[in-house]
């Protein structure tokens, strides 16, 4: 699989060639003058030896803004970028899923998508205006 073209599914560009497999994780280079190397969870490609291609379900974009691993694998950080992994616990104590349950709890749910108050809405914008000239 080293060597093979790096391909996003989403918009069918080569986006990188794969250098390395560690553990669960597709190792890309990508880039022209200034090459870095990123983690793919290997559970997102699919493997065309025919082709010599991979292809994954991930956005080029998504895969870029993952953190680099140019010096080596911050499994966690990769994890957590990717929403992998939920196990690791946070500084309270709770898992990353009990946090956001918890932060969800505590928010009143809407069902449409307009803010409670809006000024422009609402017509508070004029309010420092005298009545006459509105």
């Amino acid at each position: 699989m080293n060597g093979y073209d790096f391909i996003t599914a989403v918009d069918d560009k080569h986006w990188g060639t794969v250098v390395d497999r560690e553990g669960n994780y597709v190792i890309v280079e990508h880039g022209t003058l200034r090459k870095h190397r990123y983690a793919v969870p290997a559970s997102t490609v699919d493997v065309d030896d025919d082709a010599q291609q991979v292809r994954t379900t991930l956005s080029g974009e998504l895969i870029a803004e993952s953190p680099k691993v140019d010096d080596g694998i911050d499994h966690d950080a990769v994890a957590r970028h990717y929403g992998l992994g939920d196990t690791s616990e946070t500084a309270g104590g709770e898992t990353a899923t009990e946090e956001r349950a918890q932060i969800r709890e505590g928010q009143p749910e809407s069902t449409d998508a307009m803010p409670d108050e809006s000024p422009a809405l609402l017509g508070d914008r004029l309010s420092d205006v005298p009545e006459e000239r509105r």
